[in-house]
């Protein structure tokens, strides 16, 4: 049908239909046995009008990828855990220099016998049994809040009696 028509008619044709974006499927092609591609009137190839109506968002038609698209992820990373809390539990007896807790911060204050390491870390300054208690730390008119504190009661050796001295 095309192939029928006047060739100014087509002229005038063809900013019409390149305006709707799908002029690709109905536009009068010039072939010359010297183009290895058919030209469209305005020298536009034929590949290059497919992939402008792709870009308008003719239906029924895309342009596909020729190579896979390599995604990226945000996770696959984690830091090692510090294994913080709690390492000795109430009235368990302790060696001098064992680790009573760790911690980020001071959660948990140092009482008797218990020093402070500097990661906050508690330990036992003497050996002795482990005892966790509440009770104001800062003595003052505005320190009401109440902490966790522990303490080494350090252990006295039982005189053993001799039951037949007596």
């Amino acid at each position: 049908f095309f192939h029928q028509l006047a060739l100014p008619t087509m002229r005038s044709l063809l900013p019409a239909l390149l305006a709707f974006c799908a002029s690709a499927a109905v536009l009068y092609l010039v072939t010359s046995p010297s183009l290895t591609e058919p030209q469209l009137e305005y020298g536009l190839s034929v590949s290059r009008m497919t992939q402008n109506i792709a870009k308008c968002g003719v239906r029924d038609m895309s342009v596909m990828a020729h190579k896979k698209g390599s995604g990226s992820t945000e996770n696959g990373r984690d830091s090692q855990s510090k294994r913080l809390g709690l390492k000795v539990t109430h009235n368990k007896v302790v060696p001098a220099g064992s680790i009573l807790f760790r911690q980020r911060g001071q959660t948990v204050h140092p009482g008797k016998n218990v020093a402070v390491g500097k990661d906050y870390t508690l330990y036992a300054t003497k050996t002795g049994v482990v005892r966790f208690s509440n009770g104001a730390v800062n003595q003052g008119k505005k320190h009401h809040k109440m902490r966790k504190i522990v303490h080494i009661i350090p252990e006295e050796p039982v005189a053993e009696t001799n039951v037949e001295s007596l």
